[in-house]
């Protein structure tokens, strides 16, 4: 696959890329109420499937550009440690990221919030890896770990609806 168009993907500027992955759904809460809890890095664990724990929380910073946060992910039955580097972020509309863990493609995310009522919000995210470049990467990653982030993916944006209707955030 060819570089992506600026614009479509959630990290523009970039090269190669190997998957493009768009969810979206609706939650029963003010774009406000989503936004604040989904961007509270304290709480992904909680939603975020297969996130493990954020490691050293004290000293995770996500407020502007180039800030950190490190976790733990069980990805495929194995506990790895990762970095998510914020890329951009507007106040309740949209939160550019992407992750680094050691011998796996970059994977990039784009959290779009939009409000639809005063008490729902439409939340759409895109995600997107880079092409492997190792030997292993090639044979291995472009079978197994795309699968794998999806999934991960959409059973987090399914966590948040439970999450949303039961009130669990209050």
């Amino acid at each position: 696959m060819g570089p992506v168009p600026a614009g479509a993907n959630p990290a523009p500027n970039r090269g190669e890329t190997q998957m493009n992955t768009e969810v979206k759904r609706t939650y029963p809460v003010s774009v406000e109420v989503g936004f604040d809890y989904c961007d509270d890095f304290k709480t992904w664990p909680l939603w975020y499937s297969s996130m493990t724990e954020i490691i050293d929380p004290e000293d995770a910073r996500w407020h502007e550009p180039g800030d950190e946060v490190r976790f733990g992910y069980k990805l495929l039955g194995r506990r790895i440690e990762g970095v998510a580097i914020l890329d951009e972020l507007i106040d309740g509309e949209l939160v550019r990221f992407h992750t680094e863990i050691p011998t796996l493609p970059v994977v990039h995310f784009a959290y779009h919030y939009a409000g639809i009522e005063p008490e729902r919000f439409e939340l759409r995210v895109e995600m997107e890896t880079e092409e492997p470049t190792s030997f292993f990467g090639r044979t291995v990653d472009r079978m197994v770990m795309p699968r794998a982030l999806e999934r991960d993916l959409r059973a987090s944006m399914d966590n948040l609806t439970d999450i949303f209707a039961a009130r669990l955030f209050e």
